[in-house]
């Protein structure tokens, strides 16, 4: 009896830590919204007119075999030069590999801090022949509607952010405010197509140049409300990294022969196994450092017995990420994520195939490799008669600091654009021109001042991409506030 005593008394006093644990460091907080900034009503309609004409131009990356269309692009750097002619008078622009522009807005003599660097893209990806037909408008079309809505192909991703960062510098310059560090605004062209000869060759000529940023920011996470279970309020996702990717084929050759006559295993089968195997083999979930400082930025906005949790994972990290493993977004962020895409083989259902290829694709955690996938799969399928091979290959980057001038100049310009919003850190998931600035950069983010709600995702590449005119000059606002937060 004295030992279920004391075993009561522990329980109790475990309870007890928790609870009290959970209300001092994780006290409930009010919901909070998100407030957006409005400027004239002249300046507004300017704003979206402007990014209406930008759609216009089909700055499309088709493929990696269509070279650019030179009249889009081209056209394209000619309005914008017209669009925003104090910007251009103040700034030095440099065109890089025919279609990439790189600007650098002089700081004031004497300063000593480092550059900073506002990255984006011209291009855009193409709308499919046969959804046509599903848009409201048509894509390319610019067309502004009566609740103010833009529509078209960009909208988003990525002229928006673009348009907003020159709408922004325009009227900085047209206010008289001179930084007092080199800005730069980076717009590569090739974006959707990895950013091989836009981004990666802009940040090579910094390297050669010898120009060290503080930190760059691009786009690749937002603000999101609604988006994440039992979060009461809208929260800012700063992105510190993003991962890699790789596709690995798994290949087999067998005898061929009648399917009247079987053997045990064919080349599908063979193929189809070592997909199956890395498949049902997953990478195993991690709650790292910037998922606790996520969930521990979001824990006042949700219920207690969430907070609860979250409060005390020392003692619930097992019970989170079972729970978490269930919502296949929230377990991209968690691991290298493994998906069995493709599979080809065989010519006709009466012939055993002599050959068969299963295709997985891997988006890869920071904290794992390329070549470390590749050894992983090996393992897992442990047969000597499949052939990988390894169909590109990018590394997933480092993690940039919570702890930076950048990260904090970024919260607060959240914070004082659109309201006492929790931020907190994340991964992007997808890839980015980011990427290629961490050789020349201290510290890279993503963050899109726009707010995605549940199926505003689908509009990223998706049918009927659109911006209203009130998000549009969120983004303005916002890049205007960071501007002079961190260059004056």
């Amino acid at each position: 009896m004295k030992a279920l005593r004391y075993l009561l008394y522990i329980i109790l006093g475990l309870v007890i830590f928790t609870v009290s644990r959970t209300f001092l460091f994780f006290p409930a907080a009010a919901p909070v919204k998100i407030t957006l900034p409005t400027l004239s009503e002249a300046e507004t309609a300017q704003i979206a007119e402007n990014l209406s004409k930008a759609i216009t131009f089909k700055t499309i990356s088709q493929s990696l075999s269509v070279a650019p269309d030179h009249e889009a692009f081209t056209g394209f750097h000619a309005f914008l030069a017209e669009t925003f002619p104090a910007a251009h008078w103040v700034m030095e622009r440099e065109l890089v590999s025919d279609y990439s522009l790189m600007y650098r807005w002089p700081g004031k003599a004497g300063g000593s801090k480092k550059p900073i660097a506002f990255l984006g893209h011209m291009d855009v990806v193409p709308v499919p022949e046969f959804g046509l037909k599903d848009w409201v408008h048509p894509p390319y079309a610019g067309t502004i509607d009566e609740n103010g809505v833009i529509w078209g192909r960009g909208a988003v991703d990525d002229k928006g952010m673009l348009m907003a960062l020159l709408e922004a510098a325009e009227r900085l310059v047209k206010a008289g405010f001179e930084p007092d560090r080199d800005i730069y605004f980076m717009f590569g062209h090739d974006e959707e197509l990895g950013g091989d000869k836009g981004a990666a060759v802009m940040a090579g000529l910094l390297k050669e140049r010898g120009v060290q940023l503080d930190w760059a920011v691009d786009e690749g996470s937002a603000m999101v409300d609604g988006v994440i279970p039992g979060v009461n309020s809208p929260i800012a996702l700063i992105s510190l990294g993003e991962k890699g990717s790789v596709t690995l084929k798994f290949s087999a050759t067998e005898e061929g022969g009648h399917s009247s006559a079987p053997k045990d295993y064919t080349a599908a089968s063979i193929a189809a196994a070592a997909g199956v195997a890395v498949t049902e083999n997953q990478y195993p979930l991690v709650l790292d450092d910037t998922l606790e400082r996520m969930f521990t930025a979001m824990a006042p906005q949700m219920n207690f017995q969430n907070r609860l949790v979250i409060g005390n994972m020392w003692l619930t990290k097992p019970l989170m990420k079972n729970e978490l493993s269930k919502n296949p977004t929230i377990a991209a962020f968690m691991h290298t994520t493994t998906a069995f895409t493709m599979m080809q083989a065989g010519t006709k259902t009466n012939i055993l195939p002599q050959y068969g290829e299963a295709h997985v694709n891997y988006r890869i955690h920071p904290r794992d490799t390329v070549d470390g996938v590749v050894d992983r799969a090996r393992g897992i399928i442990n047969d000597d008669r499949v052939e990988i091979t390894k169909l590109g290959g990018r590394e997933a980057t480092s993690m940039s600091s919570v702890s930076s001038e950048g990260y904090a100049d970024l919260s607060a310009s959240i914070r004082e654009v659109f309201g006492p919003i929790p931020v907190a850190p994340t991964l992007t998931v997808q890839g980015t021109d980011a990427r290629h600035y961490y050789s020349v950069a201290d510290n890279v983010y993503r963050f899109m001042p726009f707010v995605f709600e549940p199926d505003g995702l689908k509009q990223i590449h998706g049918t009927n991409e659109a911006i209203s005119t009130e998000a549009m000059v969120s983004q303005v606002v916002y890049f205007e506030d960071l501007i002079r937060r961190s260059a004056q």
